[in-house]
């Protein structure tokens, strides 16, 4: 089973990534991450795709 939940660590995390992100902006260092929207876009669609094929085996739980 595939469970997907908002708790703290995912808080933590978009907080962590919040402040990395303001930190690299200030000092004017390129980001850690895909700095383009397609970039983005790709790792959200890779991860749709996964929640995709769990809810299709019947292995999503949400939690």
């Amino acid at each position: 089973m595939v469970e997907i939940a908002l708790g703290s660590t995912e808080l933590q995390a978009a907080a962590v990534g919040l402040v990395t992100g303001v930190i690299y902006t200030a000092v004017r260092a390129p980001i850690p991450a895909p700095n383009v929207l397609g970039g983005i876009f790709a790792i959200f669609g890779t991860f749709a795709g996964f929640v995709l094929v769990a809810a299709m085996r019947g292995q999503l739980l949400f939690g």
